[in-house]
C-alpha cells in the first residue's frame, strides 16, 4: 500500500473569507508518495497556471517565492493533473491522500470544477476524493485539538522534529506532513505532549501564569534525558489550573446557553488529559465526569442557581477528598508551582 501526502499553494486575497476560498486558484502542487511495503519515496512537484485570476497577489508572491513570470510560463491545470493522476498509479493501492486541514481539498475541488467547465475536460477529483484524509481530523480522534490552530512547523517543533526545507514550498510541506504523521502515529508519548499543549492556552494560561513555563520544562525533559524534571509537577500544575477554573464558574449565568457550551468545550479538552498515564492526571477523571453531569443538568434546566452552586461546591469538596486520599494537601496544592 501507499500513502500520499499532498500540499497546494493557492493564489487568494489576504482576507480569507468563504468567497475568497471558493475563488482561490491552485498555483503549485507538491506530493510525497510513501510505499509502506518497501519504505521508498517518490515525489511530484509542479507549478500550475491559474484557471481564473492570472495575476499573482503580491503577498502570495512574497510568501511562496512564486513569481508572475513563473505563473505565466507554468503548465495548465489539466496538463499537471493528467501527470499527477498517472504518478498516483493504481488507486486501489493508495491507503490515503493526506492533507493538513480541509482548505487544500476544498480549493482542489473548486479549481477542478472551474477548469473542467472552462476547458471541457473530465473532473480529476471525482475518483480520488474519497481517498483524502485530513490529518487534523485523524488526530482529533486522539484528542489533539491544538492541530486546528497550531501551524505544521510549530507542531513539528513541539514534537522535537526539525522542519525540513522552506515553509510554503509545497513539496517540503508535503514531506513534513509525512514526518508529522509518522511521528505521531508511532509515539503515544508525543501525542500526549500535544494533548497537554492543547490545554496551554486561554483561559487556563490567564488563570495560572506558571502553566506555560511548566509545560516547557516538561516538554524539554521528555526530549532531553539529562534534563531531570518530575512529571508529577506538570500534572499537579494542570490539575491546580482546572480547580482554579472551577472557582471562576461560581457566579456564571446558568441560563446563558453559549456560556455553558463554552464550558463544555473546555471539559472536552480535559477529557483526554485525564487519560495520560503520568503523574496525577488520573485524578481528573471523577472531576471530569461530575462536571459533565452538572453541565448536562444545566442544559436541561434541571437546576436553579442555588442548586448549581451547591453542586459545584460538592464537586470541589469531593475532589479535595480525592487529593487527600493520595496524600496531597489541598491548601498546599493550590499554592505549589513547578
Amino acid at each position: 500500500m501507499k500513502k500520499v501526502y499532498i500540499d497546494f499553494e493557492m493564489n487568494m486575497p489576504s482576507a480569507k473569507n468563504k468567497r475568497d476560498m471558493l475563488n482561490a486558484d491552485i498555483i503549485a502542487i507538491g506530493a510525497i508518495q510513501y510505499d509502506t511495503n518497501t519504505g521508498k519515496f517518490d515525489e511530484f512537484k509542479s507549478l500550475i497556471k491559474p484557471v481564473s485570476n492570472q495575476d499573482i497577489y503580491p503577498h502570495i508572491e512574497e510568501l511562496t517565492q512564486i513569481s508572475q513570470e513563473d505563473i505565466d510560463t507554468a503548465p495548465t491545470y489539466e496538463e499537471v493533473m493528467r501527470k499527477f493522476k498517472k504518478w498516483l498509479g493504481t488507486f486501489s493501492e493508495i491507503e490515503g491522500i493526506y492533507t493538513f486541514g480541509s482548505l487544500d481539498l476544498t480549493c482542489f475541488n473548486n479549481t477542478d470544477k472551474k477548469s473542467a467547465q472552462k476547458h471541457n475536460h473530465p473532473r480529476f477529483v471525482n475518483n480520488i476524493k474519497d481517498l483524502f484524509v485530513d490529518i487534523k481530523d485523524k488526530y482529533l480522534n486522539y484528542g489533539i485539538r491544538c492541530m486546528n490552530y497550531v501551524s505544521l512547523k510549530n507542531l513539528l517543533q513541539c514534537a522535537n522534529v526539525e522542519f525540513e526545507g522552506d515553509a510554503h514550498d509545497p513539496l517540503y510541506d508535503a514531506y513534513n506532513l509525512y514526518v508529522l504523521d509518522d511521528v505521531l502515529e508511532k509515539h503515544e508519548e508525543i501525542r500526549e505532549i500535544l494533548i497537554i499543549k492543547d490545554f496551554i492556552r486561554p483561559p487556563f494560561i490567564n488563570i495560572n501564569e506558571n502553566l506555560e513555563l511548566c509545560f516547557e520544562k516538561y516538554k524539554n525533559s521528555f526530549y532531553d534525558e539529562k534534563n531531570e524534571y518530575n512529571n508529577d509537577y506538570m500534572s499537579i500544575e494542570v490539575i491546580k489550573t482546572v480547580v482554579l477554573y472551577l472557582h471562576t464558574l461560581q457566579n456564571i449565568d446558568i441560563y446563558n446557553i453559549e456560556a455553558l457550551k463554552d464550558i463544555n468545550r473546555k471539559f472536552d479538552t480535559i477529557d483526554k488529559i485525564k487519560d495520560i498515564k503520568i503523574g496525577y492526571f488520573y485524578l481528573l477523571e471523577n472531576l471530569y465526569f461530575d462536571m459533565k453531569d452538572l453541565i448536562e443538568d444545566l442544559m436541561l434546566y434541571k437546576l436553579n442557581s442555588d442548586e448549581y452552586n451547591q453542586e459545584l461546591k460538592n464537586i470541589l469538596k469531593l475532589f479535595e477528598e480525592d487529593l487527600s486520599y493520595e496524600g496531597i494537601n489541598y491548601s498546599n496544592f493550590l499554592q505549589e508551582s513547578c
